[in-house]
Formats: C-alpha cells, sequence, structure tokens
C-alpha cells in the first residue's frame, strides 16, 4: 500500500479513536491517553518527506503502526457499546494487561519509526499507573450501575429463553 495512504488511514483511525474515547463507559483515562500518544507519533510522523516514506523499512513499520492504531480502536470501541461494557468490566476490572500491551506496541512502533521521540516521556510507566487508578475508583464508584445492569442483562437473557 501506498505510504500516504496508509498515513491517511492512520490519521482518519486516530480521529475515529478521539471521537470513540469521548463516548466511553469506563477506562477513560487509559483510552484517552492511548488516543494521546498515537496524537504525539502522528505529529512526529507529519515531518517525513516523500524520500523517507519511500524507504522500505519505513513503510514497514508504519504499516504495523496502522494495525496497532487500528487495533487500540477496536479495544476502545469495546467500552463504548452499552449493552456490553458493564460486563467488560465486571470480569476484567480495567484491563491493565490489555491497556499494558497496546502501549508497549505503540511504543515499539515509535520506536520503529525512528522519529526521535522522547519515549521515556510519552510512555511514562507512572502516569499509566495514575490512569489505571483513576480508572478502577471510577469504575468502583458505578459498582451498583454495574450490578443493575447485569442483572437487566440477566433478565433479558432469560425472557428470551
Amino acid at each position: 500500500m501506498d505510504p500516504t495512504t496508509v498515513l491517511n488511514i492512520i490519521y482518519g483511525t486516530a480521529v475515529l479513536i478521539k471521537k470513540t474515547v469521548e463516548d466511553v463507559k469506563a477506562n477513560q483515562q487509559q483510552c484517552k491517553r492511548l488516543g494521546e500518544r498515537i496524537d504525539a507519533i502522528n505529529q512526529c510522523l507529519t515531518s517525513l518527506n516523500d524520500r523517507d516514506l519511500n524507504r522500505s523499512e519505513i513503510k514497514q513499520s508504519l504499516d504495523n503502526f496502522r494495525k496497532c492504531v487500528q487495533e487500540c480502536l477496536d479495544f476502545i470501541t469495546q467500552f463504548k457499546e452499552k449493552s456490553s461494557w458493564f460486563a467488560r468490566v465486571f470480569y476484567n476490572q480495567n484491563h491493565k494487561e490489555q491497556f499494558q500491551e497496546l502501549n508497549l506496541q505503540l511504543s515499539q512502533c515509535a520506536n520503529d519509526l525512528n522519529l526521535g521521540i522522547n519515549l521515556n516521556q510519552l510512555f511514562d510507566v507512572r502516569i499509566d499507573e495514575n490512569d489505571q487508578e483513576t480508572d478502577l475508583n471510577t469504575i468502583e464508584s458505578k459498582i451498583d450501575d454495574i450490578a443493575q445492569l447485569m442483572e437487566q442483562m440477566k433478565e433479558e437473557q432469560y425472557n428470551h429463553y
């Protein structure tokens, strides 16, 4: 795929992530942080010229970044869906491992693209831990709502049978 096309797909997906983050029902901080990190990498990508974009290693790295950004969107979207976000939270709380994996993939993509980004600052573990704590506190404050939605879903399934 043409590098310019890949960039356009990445930028479009990043916009979708921003819109989706506004509507998530759980893990807002961690979702928002993923979006901010993608935006930071995208800002650096705008400095690449046509010659840089046509280097084979950059083409492969861009495609890997595109796939990673899409995975982030797919993951974040799970917390937006009215019918299932509470069940996901009930069984996995704040999805710590999945967020860590996506952040690791983003960090690796940024490293592979060799954009001169300060990765230690962009991917600060302390910030991630604060986001996790904030999201967990928010989830805990909604525990009654989650239980009510779980009961409602159970009744709907029972009535369906």
